[in-house]
């Protein structure tokens, strides 16, 4: 009869099972790798966002003033020189450009931020504040060059931006802008002061090394801050529009340090805010189309503990709490907070163009 090693039916189904899950993984390869190829793409392309923020009372003279607003670079680069931003703003005109932290890389890295300024060529004021990825603005540590500022912020002030550590001033026709950096909403001026000279009082009494004299010249430059800013405070008309800029969004428990309120702190004077520029989110970073992102840490203080598919609401564009209007920036690089999804996934990277009215609009 001859020896028969198995059932023909069975070897016929055993073979189409496997040649099916051959297919099956085959789907999955292309599918994958053709993900990573599109959000790539998406990666690169850097979007232009025009939104129009309602102020009530703005001045005739500030109707249409426009703001170009780019945060969390995390020292990203699109192209050489930056050609992927240019691409996206080159058409656009604005007036003063806000940089609301996290531009340089984890490493330090500003060549992305300093490109940013490379484009923009000081044709109008841009102002920068530090994020907390990035390193501290202030060295309190000795250095080389022994100086008290950072080197991406002396190269960015070097490239015309203004490092907003104190209150500035614009005029704007026969109307001032003032440009606050969140400390002024979150500072007791007074006591910070008295803190400063306690510690150089201390420092006095030990022997001076390099880090000791670097400590000194960093409390000293807060101290000139706070000097600018007592002085910025008292020089604040309740006509003049504050537009505050931070890194982090104020949520909705501390949004009430930017409304007015009766008394005689001078910080009342930076009060109440117009519009808080702000950015730290990256807009949930890992996003899946229809789903919105994946996860938000508990770190970055949107929420309480962190969440898994949060949705979308309050991590980007135009938010209004309690009278309070926050432009929260989607963000152009990867924020390792997010870790373990410390990269952009359909999320593009967008820069934001906002324009002041007085008309009520709907987005």
């Amino acid at each position: 009869m001859g020896y028969r090693n198995e059932d023909p039916i069975f070897y016929v189904k055993k073979h189409h099972s496997f040649r099916g899950l051959i297919i099956i993984l085959l789907i999955v390869f292309i599918f994958s790798v053709s993900t990573v190829l599109v959000n790539a793409f998406i990666n690169r392309q850097v979007q232009t966002s025009q939104l129009s923020v309602t102020i009530p009372q703005l001045p005739s003279s500030l109707q249409g003033f426009r703001i170009l607003h780019l945060s969390d670079l995390h020292g990203a680069e699109f192209g050489e020189g930056q050609e992927g931003i240019s691409a996206a703003i080159k058409n656009l005109r604005y007036d003063i450009v806000v940089l609301s932290g996290d531009m340089t890389g984890t490493d330090g890295n500003f060549d992305g931020l300093t490109g940013i300024l490379n484009i923009i060529g000081g044709k109008v004021p841009v102002f920068l504040i530090a994020g907390d990825e990035d390193p501290s603005p202030i060295q309190s540590k000795a250095r080389l060059n022994n100086q008290v500022k950072a080197e991406y912020v002396m190269a960015a002030e070097k490239r015309g931006a203004i490092f907003l550590d104190a209150p500035y001033p614009l005029t704007v026709g026969k109307s001032t802008v003032w440009l606050c950096p969140e400390s002024v909403y979150t500072t007791d001026v007074t006591l910070t002061e008295h803190s400063i000279r306690y510690n150089l009082d201390l420092l006095e009494k030990v022997p001076e090394t390099e880090d000791t004299a670097a400590e000194k010249r960093a409390l000293n430059y807060l101290l000139e801050r706070l000097s600018r800013t007592s002085e910025a405070l008292a020089t604040m008309k309740s006509g003049d529009i504050k537009i505050c800029i931070t890194h982090a969004p104020f949520t909705a428990d501390n949004i009430s340090d930017l409304l007015y309120r009766e008394g005689s702190d001078l910080r009342n004077n930076a009060t109440p805010v117009s519009l808080v520029l702000a950015g730290h989110y990256n807009a949930g970073q890992c996003c899946i189309p229809g789903l919105g992102p994946v996860y938000v840490p508990e770190e970055l203080g949107l929420y309480p503990e962190s969440r898994w598919f949060p949705g979308s609401k309050g991590l980007s564009g135009l938010v209004t709490s309690r009278g309070i209007t926050q432009h929260i920036s989607p963000g152009l690089g990867s924020a390792s907070v997010y870790s373990p999804f410390s990269w952009r996934f359909f999320n593009s990277p967008t820069v934001t163009l906002l324009t002041l009215t007085s008309k009520l609009v709907s987005q």
